[in-house]
């Protein structure tokens, strides 16, 4: 079967549309089948009619249709030959008696013809097989496109509809293929669900009837539809857009080869990195300078050093005081100004899976109380700060902050970024620790690792690696917090924060490796009541042999001893994980940045 899914620009799927290219003869269909086959390509579109579908007796296209219709025998003997070479077909269909051939022949989705867009209710008949179908739009008005998707929209049948755009004039003039249709028709009808193909039709003796298609790519299309012929000097019937077979073959390959370019912008390429490691030169000292001194911008130079390469912006660095005595030449790294890391927890009481979370208690303290107690204990951290919504029902959990000897921010509700980032200016914070209040076992060794790690690489965003699920956390910049909250099409999906931070197109990401062994199922978050029984398990073991600041460490080491306890919560199914949703969240929550 044709995968829905698939029909995107960057796979490069082109139909080869056969039409009445056999002109009536079956013998001329298996050499267009063949040529198909021997192509890179697996779709294979057949038009399949009667004359009394396409036109009336004493029309001048009567005795035209009657010398290109093909028989019931004759087109299952051409499906089976097909599905032999291992082709997908794709049949036109033009009425009822046509359609029911289709159907019979299995054939793998249906086209439309414009001539039929007005037969809705027909048009609806095909959409109800479940299957792809294509449907030409050329020629139409937009009303009569709009009034379609409307009435299949009612009947819930645009689950798999692709709007082909392009006339047939035989051939049409190269000025009638208006490109920008394309991306205008996906700007008004993607809301509905449905794709936009390209039918093109432009002589294929032309040079651009090969360079035309790729531009519809890169304007959107999901597919091209392209005719073929064995030869245009033998002028077979449909001659007139066709392509050669070597040069549909060499258009095909083309088309397969740069269709990925148009993939949607992700992570760095490989490339990308090589280049980057190759010419961005590091800033270094171009003086030996004493402690305390504040940097000015005569005192940093640019050299390359593909070895050593730590490319920061001299906007990071100038107005900074040096942390410690500095010699000319050195490469100036985060490590070597003062810069102030705050521990930022952000927590609220309107969680809905569980409700009130922070404040339930576990061996007498309130969730969010032995949260701030860990991150206190972190040697790298200048100051913890607990920040919270500005939500009534947020005033214990200030209460709790001022009892534990933190900070406390208020800030937005929905906002989490935002949020982040007040509390960080208001506390002249340069680089924060990501906490969700959820982390009731954040573990202070891996986050001063990753202090450390994240000020010599001086890196926007340092991830820690080979962690239990709940227990990673995330070091980022000010800077680099700042432009996803001016940046992120979507501010309020921020509260998902590390699917922004972990793209190295956006941001300098460095990553920390944990050597700690453990289950991979193991799930260590409170999001749930199990979530609740298995931390209370763990707090009240340490607590009763007297040891109240356990590393986790130490309670990974006790639950593989415990197997039964760490499966508490085992069936508790996380909101999202990071790597198996990526695509997820760039698609349905959009965490991409304007920039």
């Amino acid at each position: 079967m044709i995968n829905y899914e698939q029909l995107i620009p960057e796979n490069g799927y082109v139909i080869a549309e056969i039409a009445n290219g056999h002109d009536g003869n079956l013998e001329r269909l298996k050499l267009l089948i063949d040529c198909v086959a021997d192509s890179s390509t697996k779709l294979i579109k057949f038009q399949i009619f009667t004359k009394e579908e396409r036109s009336v007796k004493g029309d001048k296209t009567w005795d035209i249709f009657s010398r290109l219709e093909l028989n019931r025998t004759q087109w299952f003997y051409a499906v089976d030959y097909a599905r032999e070479k291992g082709l997908y077909i794709i049949s036109d269909v033009y009425g009822k008696t046509s359609f029911n051939l289709a159907k019979e022949l299995k054939v793998d989705g249906f086209k439309i013809h414009s001539e039929d867009l007005l037969n809705s209710y027909f048009i609806a008949q095909v959409a109800e097989e479940k299957k792809i179908i294509f449907i030409s739009i050329g020629g139409a008005h937009r009303l009569e496109i709009c009034n379609l998707l409307n009435f299949l929209k009612s009947k819930g049948l645009l689950d798999k509809v692709v709007l082909m755009t392009g006339v047939q004039t035989f051939p049409t003039s190269l000025e009638a293929h208006f490109l920008e249709e394309i991306s205008d028709i996906i700007n008004k009808y993607s809301h509905y669900g449905v794709k936009v193909g390209f039918s093109d039709h432009i002589a294929g003796d032309m040079e651009e009837a090969k360079i035309a298609p790729l531009m519809a790519l890169a304007k959107g299309a999901c597919i091209i539809e392209k005719h073929v012929t064995i030869s245009r000097d033998d002028k077979w019937t449909d001659y007139h857009s066709s392509l050669n077979k070597d040069e549909f073959y060499e258009f095909v390959k083309r088309v397969q080869k740069l269709a990925p370019l148009l993939c949607p912008i992700g992570q760095m390429s490989k490339d990308e990195i090589k280049y980057r490691k190759m010419f961005k030169k590091s800033p270094v000292f171009t003086r030996d300078i004493n402690e305390d001194y504040i940097l000015t911008p005569n005192d940093i130079e640019y050299r390359k050093d593909t070895l050593n390469a730590v490319p920061i912006a001299s906007l990071a660095l100038v107005d900074k005081p040096l942390l410690h005595y500095t010699k000319e030449g050195q490469i100036c790294r985060f490590s070597n100004i003062k810069i102030k890391i705050g521990g930022i927890i952000v927590a609220r009481c309107t969680s809905t899976r569980l409700p009130n979370k922070a404040t339930r208690k576990i061996a007498g303290k309130e969730t969010i109380a032995l949260v701030i107690n860990r991150m206190k204990r972190c040697k790298k951290v200048d100051c913890v700060i607990l920040a919270t919504s500005t939500d009534p029902s947020d005033d214990i959990l200030v209460e709790i902050a001022q009892r534990e000897g933190v900070y406390s921010f208020r800030g937005s509700l929905e906002n989490v970024a935002l949020r982040y980032l007040e509390a960080s200016k208001y506390f002249a914070i340069d680089h924060f620790v990501r906490v969700t209040g959820d982390a009731l076992l954040c573990d202070e060794v891996m986050v001063d690792k990753a202090i450390e790690s994240h000020l010599y690489h001086s890196c926007d965003v340092t991830f820690m690696k080979n962690m239990p699920f709940g227990t990673h956390k995330e070091i980022a910049s000010i800077n680099a917090l700042q432009t996803i909250v001016e940046k992120a099409e979507q501010p309020n999906n921020t509260e998902y924060l590390e699917y922004f931070l972990e793209n190295d197109r956006y941001f300098s990401v460095n990553y920390v490796e944990a050597d700690y062994e453990f289950d991979p199922q193991l799930r260590l978050t409170l999001d749930y009541e199990e979530d609740l029984q298995l931390f209370d398990k763990i707090y009240t073991h340490f607590f009763e042999i007297g040891n109240p600041k356990f590393s986790l460490k130490e309670a990974l080491c006790w639950l593989g001893k415990n197997p039964d306890i760490a499966s508490i919560n085992k069936n508790m199914m996380q909101k999202f994980d990071l790597h198996q949703t990526r695509n997820f969240f760039s698609r349905k929550l959009n965490v991409q940045l304007m920039i």
